[in-house]
C-alpha cells in the first residue's frame, strides 16, 4: 500500500469532523467536492476552494 493522503473538513474551518482517504488526489478531491456540496451547501467548487483544499492535505504512510 502506497501513501494515504488525508484531509480534515475541520482544517478547512468548518465545525465538522468529516475525515477522507484515499491513495488518489483526484478520488479524495471528488470526495472532498461532494462532501462540501451536500454538508455544507457548497454549490461551487471554484479553483481558490480547491487551492485551499490541496493545502490542507496531509499524508500518512
Amino acid at each position: 500500500m502506497g501513501s494515504v493522503k488525508v484531509i480534515r473538513c475541520s482544517d478547512a474551518g468548518f465545525d465538522c469532523d468529516a475525515v477522507f482517504r484515499s491513495e488518489s488526489e483526484e478520488e479524495l478531491m471528488a470526495q472532498v467536492a461532494a462532501h462540501a456540496k451536500e454538508a455544507h451547501n457548497l454549490t461551487e467548487i471554484t479553483e481558490e476552494v480547491v487551492q485551499k483544499v490541496k493545502s490542507i492535505m496531509k499524508v500518512e504512510a
